[in-house]
């Protein structure tokens, strides 16, 4: 990993929560972004989690499984999780990996 890996919560309303990610995405921070991902999907109160990539310039293999762990969790309690605004190689590496339009469905809809 190369740089800091930050997480930044905000609460938007209306029981929206929006993690700004930045950094690298892979196995040195996959446990830690699954735990900050769980945490966030299981708070009380929580109806939407929006995860935003911008600041994300690599997704590995680790990165994304702790994406759709955060989503499993946030499904099963009923809440909507969504990545967004990820950056071109990111959407390419969610794309190939089959994910995008599961975690990222705004941007797969617009890109089509």
């Amino acid at each position: 990993m190369t740089g800091p890996f930050t997480v930044c919560k905000h609460d938007d309303g209306d029981g929206a929560v929006r993690l700004e990610v930045g950094g690298e995405l892979d196995h040195d921070v996959s446990e830690a972004l699954s735990l900050i991902l769980i945490n966030a999907a299981e708070q009380s109160g929580v109806r939407h989690v929006v995860v935003d990539l911008n600041a994300v310039p690599f997704l590995g293999s680790a990165g994304m499984r702790s994406l759709l762990t955060g989503r499993q969790v946030a499904l099963r309690h009923g809440r909507t999780f969504i990545v967004s605004n990820p950056q071109a190689n990111v959407l390419e590496t969610l794309r190939a990996a089959g994910v995008a339009g599961i975690l990222s469905p705004a941007t797969e809809t617009a890109a089509v």
